[in-house]
C-alpha cells in the first residue's frame, strides 16, 4: 500500500490521477470502509471525470488537500464518515472548477449572478484569507445576492470552524434567515442550531448577538422547533440574556419569545421547559438592567458618545451605535435629544451603505429620532438625500433584510409637510407602499392615506 504524501510536498495532477487510480484495491482491504464504499465510490468516480476534463486547472488549490485526502484513504488513518463527507465535498469542488466560465451577458441580473458564483466559488476554493475576505464580503451582500440559498452550505460550513469565519457566517445568515423560510430550513437541517449555539456560548461579542439573532430567526418558524429543544438551547439562551451584551440580550430575548410563542405540543413543552429553567426571573432581571442603564446613560450624557461612534470607519461600529442610539432615544428621557441631532445626517448617510444591516439599524435609529424630536425631524427634511434613501428601503428587492416598519414610521414623522409627500411620491413611495399594505406593514395604510392628500396618489383607492 503505498503511504500517503509527505505534508511538505506539493502534488500535481498527475500525482492526484494516480492516487486515484491507486485507492480502490487498497481500500477494498480495509473492513472499516466497506460499508461507506458505495458514497465514496461515487465520489472517487466524480473526482477522475472532474480531473480528467481539459477545463480543469492544472495547478488548482484543492489538488493538495485531495492528495492528503486520499492518502488518508488509503492508510485508512481518518474515520469513514467524516473522508467519506470530505471526499463528497472535494468533489463538489472539483466539478465547479472543471465547468467553464459561461460568456458575458448584459443586464444587471447577469451581473449580479456572475458575483454570487464568484463569492462562492472562493469561499470553496480559495486560501485562508481569500475565503475570509469573501466572508466579510458576503456578509454585507447576502441578502441581496439571486441565489441566496447557494451559498447557505457554505456560510453553515464556515460557522462551525468557529472564529472570525463564525462571526462573518452569522452575519451573513442573519438578513438570509429573515428574508427566507428556505433558507432557516436549511441551516436548521445542516445542523446550525447546534453551531449557532456554539457561537453564543463561545463566540465575540458581535458573533454572539449576530448568532442569536439567526437563532431568533429560524425559531419564528413551528416545524424547526425540534432542533433546539433536541440542542437544549433555553439554558445557553437564557445565560446570553443575563450576561450579554445589549444586543445579544435583545436578540436572545426575541430567540425566547419566538420558541415559546406556539400552541402546538412542541411549543407548550418549551414554554414548560422555560418555566422550569427560571425564564420569568431571567427576563424580570433583564428588564429592571435595562432600565437602570438607560438612566445611567441618559445621567452620564452617553447618548453624545454613541452618536459620535457613527462616524467610525467600521460598518459593524456603525450598526452597532446605530441600535444603540435607537435603544437610548426610544427609552430615555427628553432632555438627551439635544445632544445627538448631529447623528441625523450621519444616520441619513448609512441608509445608502452596502450591507443590509447597517441599513436596517440607521432607520431604525431615525425611527426612534423622528418620534421623539421636532428638530431631528427639521434636520431630516433638510437632507435632500432623507426621503428618498428611506423610500429605497421599502422596495422589497432592493432591500431585502429590512424591517419594512421602521423607513415607514421615518416616512410617517415628515408625512405632515407637503413639500415632503411630493418628494416621496417622486421617489417611487407609491408603488413600494401597495405591496407593503397588502402585507400588513404597521403604518403603510396610514402613510398611503397621506400621500393620497391633494390627490396626488391616484393608484390608492379611496373608500
Amino acid at each position: 500500500m503505498p503511504p500517503p504524501p509527505p505534508e511538505s510536498a506539493d502534488p500535481g495532477l498527475e500525482e492526484c490521477l494516480r492516487l486515484l487510480e491507486a485507492v480502490p484495491a487498497a481500500a477494498a482491504s480495509s473492513p472499516a470502509f466497506r460499508r461507506h464504499w458505495p458514497s465514496i465510490s461515487a465520489s472517487l468516480a466524480a473526482l477522475s471525470a472532474a480531473l480528467a476534463s481539459p477545463a480543469f486547472p492544472p495547478s488548482a488549490p484543492l489538488l493538495a488537500p485531495l492528495a492528503a485526502a486520499l492518502g488518508a484513504l488509503m492508510s485508512a488513518a481518518t474515520d469513514a464518515p467524516r473522508l467519506a463527507a470530505s471526499l463528497a465535498q472535494l468533489a463538489a469542488d472539483a466539478r465547479l472548477l472543471a465547468t467553464p466560465a459561461p460568456p458575458p451577458s448584459a443586464g444587471a441580473a447577469a451581473g449580479a449572478d456572475s458575483g454570487a458564483d464568484a463569492l462562492i466559488s472562493r469561499l470553496r476554493l480559495g486560501s485562508a484569507a481569500s475565503r475570509a475576505t469573501a466572508l466579510e464580503e458576503l456578509a454585507g451582500t447576502a441578502a441581496a445576492l439571486p441565489e441566496s440559498g447557494a451559498v447557505v452550505p457554505h456560510l453553515c460550513r464556515a460557522l462551525e470552524s468557529g472564529g472570525a469565519g463564525a462571526e462573518h457566517a452569522c452575519a451573513a445568515l442573519l438578513p438570509l434567515t429573515a428574508a427566507s423560510r428556505d433558507a432557516s430550513a436549511a441551516v436548521a437541517a445542516r445542523g446550525g442550531v447546534a453551531a449557532l449555539l456554539a457561537a453564543c456560548a463561545g463566540g465575540t461579542p458581535a458573533a454572539q448577538a449576530a448568532a442569536a439573532g439567526v437563532l431568533r430567526n429560524l425559531a419564528a418558524f413551528p416545524d424547526l422547533l425540534p432542533w433546539f429543544r433536541d440542542e437544549g438551547a433555553l439554558p445557553l439562551l437564557l445565560q446570553l440574556v443575563s450576561l450579554g451584551t445589549p444586543r445579544a440580550q435583545e436578540l436572545a430575548l426575541g430567540c425566547l419569545q419566538n420558541l415559546t410563542a406556539g400552541d402546538g405540543d412542541e411549543g407548550q413543552r418549551l414554554k414548560v421547559e422555560a418555566f422550569q429553567e427560571g425564564a420569568l426571573a431571567c427576563v424580570k432581571d433583564f428588564l429592571d438592567a435595562a432600565a437602570a442603564t438607560s438612566r445611567i446613560a441618559v445621567s452620564a450624557q452617553f447618548a453624545a458618545h454613541v452618536a459620535a461612534a457613527l462616524g467610525s470607519d467600521r460598518s459593524p461600529t456603525r450598526t452597532e451605535a446605530a441600535l444603540a442610539l435607537a435603544e437610548l432615544c426610544g427609552n430615555s428621557a427628553g432632555k438627551s435629544r439635544h445632544e445627538v441631532e448631529d447623528a441625523v445626517p450621519r444616520l441619513v448617510w448609512m441608509l445608502e451603505a452596502k450591507a443590509v444591516s447597517e441599513r436596517d439599524a440607521a432607520a431604525r435609529a431615525l425611527a426612534a429620532l423622528l418620534a421623539a424630536s421636532g428638530a431631528c425631524r427639521k434636520l431630516f427634511r433638510k437632507d435632500e438625500r432623507g426621503i428618498a434613501n428611506a423610500v429605497q428601503l421599502l422596495d422589497p428587492a432592493g432591500a431585502r433584510g429590512v424591517d419594512r416598519r421602521y423607513p415607514v414610521t421615518v416616512l410617517l414623522a415628515v408625512a405632515q409637510s407637503r413639500r415632503c409627500r411630493k418628494q416621496m411620491v417622486a421617489a417611487g413611495a407609491c408603488g413600494f407602499l401597495q405591496g407593503l399594505m397588502t402585507a400588513e406593514v404597521d403604518g403603510a395604510k396610514k402613510l398611503a392615506e397621506c400621500l393620497g392628500k391633494g390627490k396626488m396618489l391616484g393608484v390608492f383607492p379611496r373608500t
